[in-house]
């Protein structure tokens, strides 16, 4: 518990633009209704890209923890809604042994996460993209390095996926501007050739 008291102390101010913990509160309110923890949102500048603390303050508390060099005007609504989707399927889909081998990203979690959250290549395109000098794949995840700092002021890639339309309006494919991906239940991954 102790490692946690810098996040009670240590406040960031928000530069998104939005409500990160209005953000995740629609995101449980969409995909997560079963979840009843008290769920608090954090920057905090350590390895991870983001993660989820569970049992923080006690056994009805989560803590999400996002990266700070998340926490910049450039940053798409749709990443972090994409990543609270993350970090909440830790919840829903906890970890488990696997012939031995502890596992934070159980088959089952994968399965979740690619129900709650098509856009998954999307963002994570965003995410090497704009975050390619500091961030980088390990054994134990997606982590950012201590050169994230150089990217506080320097512009975002925009957030473009790539959604075979066929046809049908924006406000139905995405409707809210674009912050909910509703996708055609025959969506590829990839582009649809051209007819």
């Amino acid at each position: 518990m102790d490692r946690y008291q810098p996040y009670l102390f240590q406040p960031v101010e928000s530069r998104l633009g939005y409500s990160i913990s209005g953000l995740l509160e629609e995101v449980r309110a969409a995909w997560f209704p079963d979840i009843d923890d008290r769920i608090e949102v954090r920057f905090h500048a350590t390895g991870p890209l983001a993660y989820i603390a569970n049992w923080f303050m006690g056994p009805t508390t989560q803590l999400v923890v996002f990266h700070p060099v998340l926490n910049h005007p450039g940053t798409p609504a749709e990443v972090l809604r994409f990543i609270a989707k993350h970090e909440l399927t830790h919840i829903v889909r906890p970890p488990r042994t696997i012939g031995g081998e502890y596992e934070s990203h159980p088959p089952e979690f994968w399965a979740h996460e690619a129900a709650v959250g098509p856009e998954r290549r999307a963002v994570w395109r965003w995410v090497h993209q704009s975050l390619r000098s500091c961030a980088f794949e390990s054994p134990r995840g997606f982590r950012v390095d201590r050169r994230w700092r150089a990217l506080t002021e320097r512009q975002r890639t925009p957030f473009s996926p790539e959604l075979p339309f066929n046809g049908e309006q924006w406000d139905r494919a995405c409707p809210g501007e674009g912050s909910q991906l509703r996708l055609p239940p025959d969506w590829a991954p990839r582009p649809l050739p051209l007819a």
